[in-house]
């Protein structure tokens, strides 16, 4: 066993559900083995991070928005007035609620065809 060219060993602990779940997608795959399928499942396997950010700046505009909306609705209604100032800000909102999905649009779009060029490359 000396002359092993994998020597190295990982003991995993799972729960009777996280097994299960395990055995039925190692059914689903058609491999072999367990092991090949592990084996595929971690080396083959690419792994996303996704910048949250844009998601949570996202939200907050939208929730500035709607309480905007809503503080003019309550004013409207009371006084029957609206205000100039009222339609500016709201308008603001919504152009950085437009410029924070078009940043999103263009991320993903860079994550897309970034995936297609490293298929293209294989």
């Amino acid at each position: 066993m000396a002359n092993r060219y994998r020597k190295n060993g990982i003991y995993l602990m799972l729960s009777d559900e996280e097994l299960e779940i395990l055995e039925n997608k190692y059914k689903l795959s058609g491999c072999k083995s367990l092991r090949q399928f592990i084996m595929k499942c971690v080396l083959n396997a690419d792994i996303f991070v996704l910048d949250m950010e844009v998601f949570r700046d996202m939200s907050a505009n939208i929730g500035r928005t709607t309480g905007s909306i809503n503080q003019i609705a309550k004013r409207v209604n009371s006084t029957s007035v609206i205000y100039k100032d009222d339609i500016d800000d709201l308008k603001e909102l919504l152009n950085q609620q437009g410029k924070n999905i078009i940043s999103l649009r263009k991320k993903i779009y860079a994550l897309g065809n970034s995936e297609t060029l490293l298929t293209e490359e294989k």
